[in-house]
């Protein structure tokens, strides 16, 4: 067996979520600004991998069987706990690595699944498939989560966009999810109203989106955004960077659960400014790359 690595994407939800976890639908996409890389190396211990490997290596030994000893070591440049999916772009990073150097081919729906797998059963973690259906095909995606179904969209239909990352890490989405989840197994009527809620509002912007119709899909992220802090508690530093993205005429709502902000702006002028003010309480504005770069 020889070295060898994979890599997986972030990922930013446009429409959507949290209603991934609940059945509903989403629009999203990968970006290509970070990149979590796994290396599978026959020369280096398994003994000191972090769970999250461990738990990936486990996984997958129910997939392959597995001969050869080696150990797995990674590097990630995606921002902790910003909710870009950064956990499951290591997740699926290592099974696909792992697969390489055993001749396992994955189709993207079994890495999904695989990598849920990881995380819900293995590393306790509360997570609906969005993340990793985005990040095993590497696509501008509309989903389905209740019936199980996906649509490439042209990724050159999305206005120009900008994420903005806070300096303090975000919650993690465990702690985010825990209360509503808890709630939604008892079938509490305000959560599934609010979840049944997301499904016209991904349908109206969707069609705003391949129609061209930016003020549209600008309302769809707002509402998105207000659906979300009907239920679930607001950090005080993703309010903050809503704040400062309403105060420049900017559309804003999380990229996931917390910790970064997509916003979609009218003008250049509005952007300057934005950055500007975001610069001086350490917010980070950055515009995401939607196309991988060919070497």
């Amino acid at each position: 067996m020889k070295q060898s690595f994979a890599t997986a994407q972030p990922r930013v939800s446009l429409i959507g979520n949290p209603s991934d976890i609940y059945g509903g639908f989403g629009l999203g996409f990968p970006i290509w600004n970070w990149q979590a890389k796994v290396f599978l190396d026959p020369s280096i211990s398994s003994a000191e991998e972090m769970p999250l490997l461990q738990a990936a290596r486990l996984v997958f030994s129910q997939h392959h069987t597995v001969k050869q000893k080696f150990g797995l070591r990674f590097i990630s440049d995606i921002p902790l706990q910003a909710g870009l999916g950064g956990s499951s772009a290591l997740v699926m990073a290592a099974l696909r690595a792992m697969g390489k150097a055993h001749g396992l081919q994955w189709t993207w729906r079994s890495l999904a699944d695989a990598t849920l797998t990881v995380e819900q059963e293995h590393l306790g973690i509360i997570a609906g498939p969005m993340d990793r259906w985005i990040q095993a095909q590497e696509k501008f995606l509309w989903m389905d989560f209740s019936g199980n179904k996906t649509e490439v969209l042209p990724i050159n239909t999305l206005p120009s966009l900008k994420v903005l990352i806070s300096s303090k890490p975000g919650r993690s989405s465990g702690a985010v999810h825990a209360p509503i989840m808890e709630r939604w197994s008892r079938g509490d009527p305000q959560i599934k109203r609010v979840m049944d809620a997301y499904r016209p509002l991904v349908e109206q912007g969707r069609v705003a989106l391949l129609a061209g119709d930016i003020p549209t899909l600008a309302e769809c992220m707002d509402q998105n955004f207000e659906l979300r802090a009907s239920l679930f508690s607001i950090h005080e530093e993703d309010q903050a960077m809503i704040s400062l993205c309403r105060r420049h005429g900017s559309a804003a709502k999380l990229c996931g659960s917390g910790g970064a902000v997509l916003a979609l702006m009218k003008s250049k002028e509005e952007w300057s400014a934005l950055e500007v003010e975001a610069k001086g309480v350490g917010i980070t504005v950055i515009e995401p790359q939607l196309f991988k770069e060919v070497s």
